[in-house]
C-alpha cells in the first residue's frame, strides 16, 4: 500500500507512519508539509490513499490546490484529517470527491478503519460528521 500525507506537523507525520506501518503491510509512505511541497515520485506516482491534515486554526482547505492533486491523482482515495469539526466543510468535501473524513480526536483506529474503507471505494466519514 501506498500512502501520501500532506501535514505541516512533522511530529504527527512521523507517529503517523509509525502506527500505520504497524497496520499495514508493505506500507510505503510520502510525507511532505503541504500541497505546494507534494512531489511524487516519477517513477511511481500513483498512491492508495493520500491524507490531508488540517489544524485547528484552519478554517478550510485549499480548493484549487486539492483539485489539481484530486485531478493529478485520480486513482487515489482523498482522506481529511482535520484538528476539529466543520461539518459544512466535512459535507462539501465528501459532495466533491474526498473519500473520508474524520478527527484527529478520533481514536488512532478509526484512522485505520478509515483508510480500509476508503481504499474499497467506499466513504467514510466519523460518527461527529452526519452527512445530509
Amino acid at each position: 500500500m501506498k500512502i501520501a500525507l500532506i501535514d505541516q506537523h512533522p511530529v504527527l507525520r512521523s507517529g503517523m507512519r509509525i502506527f500505520l506501518t504497524d497496520h499495514f503491510q508493505n506500507l510505503t509512505m510520502l510525507q511532505t508539509a503541504c500541497f505546494e511541497t507534494f512531489n511524487p515520485s516519477a517513477d511511481d506516482p500513483s498512491f492508495d490513499v493520500i491524507i490531508i491534515g488540517m489544524t485547528e486554526e484552519t478554517d478550510g482547505v485549499d480548493n484549487v490546490a486539492l483539485k489539481r492533486i484530486m485531478q493529478e491523482n485520480p486513482n487515489s482515495s482523498f482522506v481529511v484529517y482535520a484538528g476539529k469539526l466543520q461539518q459544512d466543510l466535512a459535507t462539501s468535501l465528501i459532495n466533491e470527491g474526498v473519500s473520508g473524513y474524520i478527527l484527529k480526536n478520533n481514536h488512532p483506529n478509526e484512522l485505520v478503519k478509515c483508510i480500509q474503507t476508503v481504499i474499497k471505494g467506499d466513504k467514510y466519514v466519523c460518527d461527529e460528521v452526519k452527512i445530509q
